[in-house]
Formats: C-alpha cells, sequence, structure tokens
C-alpha cells in the first residue's frame, strides 16, 4: 500500500514502502526508499532517491520507477491536485519528522556496520603485517642456508677436486 504526501512546494516527495519491492541502496550506502514526485512536471510519478536529500547530500542518487506520464494524465492529477489546495500542514510536519528519524536510524546503524567492517578489516590487517614479517624472517633464513649451502660446496670443491 502506498500513502501520499502534497506539499506546496514544487519539489515535494514522499517516502513509501513497496510489498515485494528489492531495496535499493543509494551512493551513499544507504537504502534509498520508493518516493512520489509532486512537482508540476512529474505529479504521482514514483522514484528512488537518496535517503539524505533533505541534508543536502551530494549522493545524487535518483531512478525513475514510472515511465513519464501522458501529457493528458498529468494534466488530470494537476486539475485533482489544485482543486485539493494544500494538505494539513500539521500532517505533512509529522511525516517529515518521521522521515528524518527514519533517515537518523538508516544512517546509525550504516555507521555501525562501516565501524565493525573497519575492525575487522584492521585485525585482518594486523594478522597479514604479521605473516608478512614472519615470511621475511623465513627468507632470511632460506638465502643464509643457501649462501652456506654455496660455501660448503666451493669447500668441497676447492678440497677434493685437483
Amino acid at each position: 500500500m502506498e500513502s501520499r504526501i502534497l506539499s506546496s512546494s514544487s519539489n515535494s516527495s514522499h517516502r513509501s514502502d513497496g510489498e515485494g519491492e528489492r531495496e535499493r541502496f543509494c551512493y551513499c550506502g544507504l537504502s534509498s526508499p520508493r518516493r512520489t514526485s509532486w512537482t508540476r512536471m512529474n505529479p504521482g510519478r514514483r522514484f528512488y532517491g537518496c535517503a539524505r536529500y533533505r541534508e543536502g547530500s551530494k549522493c545524487k542518487y535518483f531512478k525513475w520507477i514510472d515511465s513519464k506520464f501522458s501529457d493528458r494524465a498529468t494534466e488530470v492529477i494537476l486539475d485533482l491536485l489544485d482543486g485539493r489546495r494544500q494538505p494539513p500542514s500539521t500532517f505533512v510536519d509529522d511525516l517529515d519528522d518521521v522521515d528524518s528519524k527514519q533517515v537518523e536510524a538508516s544512517s546509525a546503524n550504516y555507521l555501525k556496520n562501516e565501524v565493525s567492517k573497519q575492525a575487522e578489516v584492521s585485525s585482518v590487517n594486523y594478522l597479514l603485517k604479521n605473516e608478512v614479517s614472519r615470511m621475511k624472517i623465513e627468507r632470511k633464513c632460506y638465502q643464509m642456508f643457501i649462501i652456506v649451502l654455496f660455501c660448503y660446496i666451493a669447500y668441497l670443491m676447492i678440497k677434493y677436486i685437483p
């Protein structure tokens, strides 16, 4: 089921939850919510966008879900919207608060995951550095063995070959 918000702003859009759709992620790595455009050019047209677009994110992830409506469909939607005037402002404000809280929660989860990944990478990095150090020491030992072996062969050649 899809919920809708109408705003007096020409750049207004909203979140909606689709059933059975796969989750999409923006370039920030956050879940990209499905929204509906209420601009004069694309009223009622659904799209995916960056979850942090209201915060001025530089992500710029954007993908239309619906193809462009016919001019007649757009005209009918705009006529219906103009007849409705403006929605109650408290309703829009409450939904904006919910939207921003969801973005904050999503951002917090994203940061927790990134910190966890960073800790894992750090421990793997530490193990790899130790392994490289061990291999360098082992290589030095083999080099020394080869030098001693070469010296021993040279000694035997000098001693036993006239």
